[in-house]
């Protein structure tokens, strides 16, 4: 029995909306994935090393609410996490993401490869409903990791350019990045945010409200043994024992660690196990301390 549920864990899918077809052991949760081969958009740039002048590093991963981690998926506090961001995709893809700068959104290669168009949401809690709070802009900038791979998943990470830069209010404002120092997470408590599907089988799709779960980190080991040797120290993985994890509609979006009231980005959603989001298998995340420096140079961000 043991053997057969390592077998079904095999193909992982990433956390977006529905997925169409198997094309490899990995996959995302996502309705972008695989995508028929194409060319990049026409706003996707190569970038050049920009001197690192943004500091975010005062005031990113404020909490703005006092509130209690609870394991297992809740509602989050209307704008508890105010760096989450909602990307529509071509007008029909859904992934989170986060800001982290004036300028820019961090979120899953998978979700970017390939697109032409993004709309984001930011300052949302209900996305379907016309808070005042929300800001939508369009943009056709970004730019995907030149590792990654759709065929494995490695270096799963894209960055997006807004228009221009957006106005910091209580309900819109940056994450903190995790450094390449970080610590590797294993037994902390990480923290999963996000619009994706509440509960596998579910038919309306990702959820309206932002919800929350927590989940402890695992080792590297403890993930390959499941997924076998795509996992590397470039992702990170969270036991979803119970049910508590990321699920399709999370793409892209941060696993944040809390440190004493500030949020450092640790990771970002990329893929879980085909069996389902509650079966149990670990959830994996593309490292950010691995990044670090990729994201610093693209976008100029002192982390």
């Amino acid at each position: 029995m043991k053997f057969l549920a390592v077998i079904l864990a095999l193909a992982v899918f990433a956390q977006a909306a529905e997925i169409p077809k198997l094309r490899s052991k990995l996959f995302p949760r996502s309705d972008l994935f695989p995508r028929a081969p194409v060319p990049q958009g026409p706003g996707y740039f190569e970038p050049t090393k920009q001197a690192r002048t943004v500091d975010t590093r005062v005031f990113c991963g404020q909490r703005k609410v006092d509130s209690s981690r609870i394991v297992g998926g809740v509602e989050a506090v209307p704008h508890e996490f105010p760096w989450q961001v909602a990307v529509l995709i071509d007008g029909s893809g859904f992934c989170g993401g986060s800001l982290i700068s004036p300028d820019w959104v961090l979120t899953a290669a998978h979700c970017a490869d390939g697109a032409n168009r993004f709309s984001i949401t930011l300052g949302a809690h209900d996305r379907t409903a016309n808070e005042p709070s929300q800001v939508t802009v369009s943009t056709t900038t970004y730019t995907v990791h030149p590792g990654w791979n759709p065929s494995t998943l490695a270096d799963d990470l894209a960055l997006i350019r807004l228009p221009s830069p957006v106005a910091f209010t209580p309900e819109i404002a940056p994450i903190c990045l995790a450094p390449s120092t970080e610590s590797n997470h294993v037994g902390d408590t990480l923290l999963v945010s996000g619009w994706g599907k509440t509960a596998d089988g579910i038919l309306e799709g990702v959820s309206p409200v932002l919800m929350k779960v927590t989940a402890p980190g695992i080792t590297t080991a403890e993930c390959a043994a499941v997924y076998g040797d795509i996992i590397t120290d470039n992702i990170l993985c969270i036991d979803t024992t119970g049910g508590h994890g990321s699920c399709n509609g999370d793409s892209g979006g941060p696993l944040s660690f809390d440190n004493a009231g500030v949020y450092n980005q640790v990771g970002i959603v990329s893929f879980g196990a085909r069996a389902g989001c509650a079966d149990g298998f670990p959830a994996g995340f593309t490292r950010v301390s691995s990044y670090s420096q990729w994201i610093a140079d693209t976008t100029g961000l002192i982390i």
